[in-house]
């Protein structure tokens, strides 16, 4: 396991540790990460589209979309936030397995 110096912690070897670094104010980026105007202008693969449902971004709160695909097929995804910290934008989220149909 591969572990940046300046991490927190390590990661375990079922999870996935993303790390960018941005030319932007911190709290620009935080807004594009946390406001559903933004997220849905850039969130998931190429040829997809995302509509938020829900995006209650602390401790506890539920972000809730819907992935398009560029076949037409949706992707349901729900994440809860455990922990959020401002204005940083570093996230720790949980996933719940997708239920499709």
């Amino acid at each position: 396991m591969n572990v940046d110096a300046g991490s927190a912690h390590a990661a375990s070897d079922r999870e996935i540790v993303t790390t960018r670094v941005v030319d932007a104010p911190r709290e620009l980026v935080f807004r594009a990460w946390t406001e559903p105007e933004h997220v849905g202008q850039w969130w998931g693969p190429n040829g997809f589209t995302s509509t938020i449902q829900e995006m209650d971004v602390r401790p506890g709160g539920v972000w809730r979309l819907v992935m398009h695909g560029p076949d037409g097929t949706d992707y349901p995804n729900e994440s809860i936030y455990l922990e959020v910290v401002r204005p940083s934008g570093s996230f720790t989220t949980t996933s719940r397995p997708p239920s499709f149909a």
